[in-house]
């Protein structure tokens, strides 16, 4: 069975640092690791900078399309901003935040909400504390920095951790996904994943280590992003295309350490109506099925309103919306069950 949307699927590494705040490499340099990585689209989001779009500045380089947003960072409460907007404070009330990057016509994120913190590297937490605020686009619902600290307890453990990227974080923390249920029983709430890139060196030559060098991260957490028509050569284009796709919730975040594969689709589809994508907001009617695509055998998880209410395996998901509410998929694969895919939610309303 093909898309019967059509839509065009792009790897986007999202939440990525330079030398412009507390990353360790030039944008230069990151941009050719993104293109090793395979990744399609580098999401440039330095701390309260947005000195990239200037140097190099936004656009094609080679395959990889690069492009500058910002993490707006307060001591709590970080904010991704995506688009072509101007630089907000971070001296202001989330809320206030959060309406201004609206207004400019960007789109927003919560940052990592449930950071822990972790005292063994000496890092505070920076979660969402201030969650009486309206108006975002979406949630970052898996950090790759976030989800793999919560391990440490200890230097040895950090240094194992370190040297294996890809282990100790099988699944996105059970708060975010939580509340990004309940949030998406009122109104559409965008999960993407955050590879929260900064390579950090640790020690000196010749005794150094790297914390996640970048084409590393890249492997760890991407968002896939799913446009209506290809994207060309023309980056301001390109990054409306993609805003708009993201906006919409046309959007899964991968484990890409667990499979590569490009072909995930979900959406929903009706006898007597047209199919809708992931990120849809639809009436509900008896008759809607959540369908589901995947480019290898892996086991479905379906959730509707933060449960889990049925589970099959296969290549091919076909189950009756049996009620309103929000319906999701949660992809897994290999011998572990280790979480693939978080799709984002078709909302029956």
């Amino acid at each position: 069975m093909l898309d019967p949307l059509g839509l065009y699927e792009y790897r986007v590494a999202l939440h990525v640092h330079s030398q412009y705040s507390d990353g360790s490499e030039p944008p230069d340099t990151i941009i050719v690791d993104a293109q090793r990585a395979g990744v399609d689209v580098l999401w440039l989001t330095d701390h309260d900078t947005r000195r990239a779009a200037e140097s190099p500045g936004p656009g094609y380089y080679g395959h990889v399309l690069f492009l500058v947003g910002t993490e707006i960072t307060p001591p709590t409460n970080h904010y991704l901003a995506l688009g072509d907007i101007p630089l907000i404070g971070s001296d202001q009330p989330l809320q206030t935040v959060i309406d201004q990057v609206r207004s400019a016509g960007g789109l927003g994120f919560i940052a990592h909400p449930d950071d822990p913190g972790n005292p063994t590297a000496r890092l505070p937490s920076y979660g969402w504390s201030d969650r009486d605020v309206d108006g975002f686009t979406g949630l970052e619902i898996w950090n790759h920095v976030s989800d793999w600290g919560r391990q440490i307890q200890s230097i040895p453990q950090g240094i194992c951790a370190a040297l294996r990227p890809f282990k100790g974080w099988p699944e996105a923390h059970s708060a975010t996904l939580a509340a990004w249920d309940r949030l998406g029983q009122d109104r559409r709430v965008v999960g993407i994943g955050g590879v929260d890139a900064h390579a950090q060196h640790v020690g000196v030559w010749p005794f150094r280590l790297t914390i996640f060098p970048y084409r590393a991260s890249f492997r760890a957490i991407r968002t896939h992003v799913y446009t209506d028509e290809p994207l060309d050569g023309n980056w301001r284009a390109a990054e409306a295309m993609l805003l708009e796709a993201l906006r919409l919730g046309r959007a899964s975040v991968v484990k890409p350490s667990l499979g590569e594969e490009l072909g995930f689709r979900q959406w929903a589809e009706h006898p007597r109506l047209s199919p809708v994508p992931m990120g849809a907001e639809v009436d509900y009617a008896e008759g809607w099925r959540l369908r589901g695509l995947s480019p290898v055998p892996v086991d479905w998880d379906v959730v509707h309103n933060g449960s889990i209410v049925h589970r099959e395996q296969g290549t091919l998901l076909d189950v009756p919306i049996a009620a309103p509410g929000v319906w999701r998929t949660v992809v897994r694969r290999g011998p572990g069950r280790e979480v693939w895919i978080y799709a984002n939610p078709i909302y029956m309303r």
